[in-house]
């Protein structure tokens, strides 16, 4: 190739080029233009077209009252036993409604080893009874249960 040809094909490349950056420059400027004026809008109110009812008439039926007369109904003692204990306690089996330090300790091993989170107190509740459930896989804790994860931390865990 001459050298003349390779002029022109530089020529041509770089109007190529330089058509393009103004093509983008201009095309950008009015993306701009068009995102500004999406901001710029505002939609006018319009009046809502109310509709009168309409009414019919109703015709109510006349009846006549008679007096009621009270009937006697047998009265029964129903008998309802407590799911959670009254007295709270921190007996086993740790149950629903249980309290005390036992109970406390169960809460602070749900906390450290199955991540629950929570309040820690001293008060067996339905989400420890939910929690307990979903880790243990019990709905009580029995004293063997109790002892046989170290709930209450009293053996060293080996390392």
């Amino acid at each position: 190739m001459s050298e003349q040809t390779i002029h022109k094909g530089l020529i041509i490349a770089g109007g190529l080029v330089g058509l393009g950056i103004l093509g983008y420059l201009f095309f950008r400027e009015k993306e701009e233009r068009i995102e500004e004026a999406e901001f710029t809008i505002v939609e006018e109110p319009q009046p809502k077209k109310t509709e009168k009812p309409i009414t019919q008439e109703k015709v109510v039926p006349v009846v006549e009252m008679k007096p009621i007369v009270p009937v006697k109904k047998e009265e029964k003692s129903i008998l309802v036993e407590p799911k959670a204990s009254l007295e709270p306690n921190d007996d086993f089996p740790l149950k629903l409604g249980s309290k005390g330090e036992r109970v406390k300790q169960l809460q602070v091993y749900l906390l450290r080893n199955h991540g629950s989170q929570g309040i820690v107190n001293d008060v067996f509740d339905k989400t420890i009874e939910e929690r307990v459930l979903k880790y243990l896989k019990v709905k009580t804790i029995t004293a063997a249960l109790f002892k046989k994860l170290n709930i209450a931390g009293t053996k060293k865990q080996n390392k």
